[in-house]
């Protein structure tokens, strides 16, 4: 396998010199890489600072500067049809710790191969979202008193999803709603830690609510993220403009439905960078996130720190919007719609509550949020007494 120039392969070795710790992060660092839960390794790894501990994650191609300048150990993959394979071995390798698995089926036989090998290591997940049957569904309904959803399209990993829970040594999930559902579920090993965000990109400062309202979103399009509602939304208030950003299997669908119905208030851009997808936010007026099934959004928490007040419904919690606040919770598609009425109708509540988001967001910086997460898997790993929050 040729290992990119800008790679280094980790060692074998069960420690370096200079550390007592050594943790695997089966997660891609690669530069090009937009997925929120390989977004969220690179954004700890890039800022874990502890001299004791070694950290070793994996890419297909060069990844981000700061985790390669961060001294982070790089696995380099293959870019074609054996990454898979590569990530199961890598799994094997003398590590003390293992952070953040995948729910891939290399992730699962990686780790059932270690334990049939008898080498067992402390492992660390993390909860992001309801993942889980219909019967465990209405469980955490019951127990809530509240509907819940699970993310749709995924059934499939049920299996997989509940096995990796269920053999990890500790869940860190990023709300406090989840870590109740994960205790629930897998009993009194789940602690309760935020995501956070990059506040040196996502800033209210310079925001400007524009003289038409500008409804945004941003996600990939795609069925579980219920677009229908979108153009619902956008077909009622043709006033306003509706736009939301990102890719997916359903964006050129959606584009073409919206021409057909001369709907020319609804555009579909595609992706942004960070920066750029600031910017938006920044020259918008209401963000709008019409899914059932998230765990914490992070584009809920950008949106925020960039002024604008967030619709989104309130099934799974997510502590970005306290209701009345910086934004509104709904509990059905029909109270959604009228949240969003409200605003449109009311500029001094777009801009208090757009005001109270930046002021949250300052807490929710990954400078200041990172090192808590690189305690506490420390902690884990070396068996010391675990604090929740």
């Amino acid at each position: 396998m040729e290992i990119p120039s800008t790679m280094q392969t980790a060692p074998e070795s069960e420690n370096s010199s200079n550390s007592s710790l050594h943790v695997f992060v089966p997660r891609w660092m690669n530069r090009s890489d937009r997925n929120a839960q390989n977004s969220n390794a690179k954004a700890m790894l890039s800022r874990f600072s502890d001299p004791q501990v070694r950290w070793t994650a994996i890419a297909g191609e060069d990844p981000i500067p700061a985790v390669v300048k961060n001294g982070i150990d790089i696995l380099g993959f293959s870019r074609g049809h054996l990454w898979p394979y590569e990530l199961l071995l890598s799994y094997q390798k003398r590590f003390d710790a293992i952070f953040y698995p995948g729910v891939m089926w290399p992730d699962e036989f990686g780790l059932k191969a270690r334990r049939a090998s008898g080498r067992r290591i402390p492992v660390i997940a993390t909860m992001e979202g309801v993942l889980t049957d219909s019967g465990n569904v209405a469980k955490l309904a019951e127990h809530f008193g509240h509907p819940i959803c699970s993310q749709p399209g995924v059934e499939h990993a049920i299996p997989r999803i509940r096995w990796m829970y269920e053999n990890s040594d500790h869940i860190i999930a990023i709300s406090p709603f989840l870590a109740k559902a994960g205790e629930l579920l897998y009993g009194k090993k789940v602690s309760h830690l935020p995501l956070g965000i990059e506040t040196g990109i996502f800033y209210s400062g310079g925001r400007r609510d524009p003289e038409r309202c500008r409804v945004v979103t941003a996600g990939t399009v795609k069925g579980s993220k219920n677009p229908e509602l979108f153009l619902q939304l956008a077909a009622r208030y043709r006033d306003a403009e509706f736009v939301w950003f990102g890719d997916g299997e359903m964006r050129s669908l959606l584009i073409e439905k919206a021409k057909s119905v001369g709907m020319a208030n609804l555009a579909f851009p595609g992706s942004l960078l960070p920066e750029k997808l600031a910017h938006e936010f920044r020259n918008s007026s209401i963000f709008v996130l019409t899914s059932r099934s998230e765990g914490v959004p992070k584009v809920t928490q950008e949106a925020a720190a960039c002024g604008l007040p967030v619709v989104l419904n309130g099934f799974f919690e997510a502590p970005s919007v306290v209701h009345e606040q910086n934004g509104l919770v709904a509990w059905s598609d029909e109270e959604l719609t009228e949240q969003v009425s409200r605003l449109l109708q009311d500029s001094t509540m777009r801009a208090r509550m757009g005001q109270k988001g930046a002021e949250m967001a300052k807490s929710w910086d990954w400078n200041r949020i990172a090192p808590q997460w690189e305690q506490l898997i420390v902690d884990v790993a070396t068996s010391r007494p675990i604090h929740s929050e």
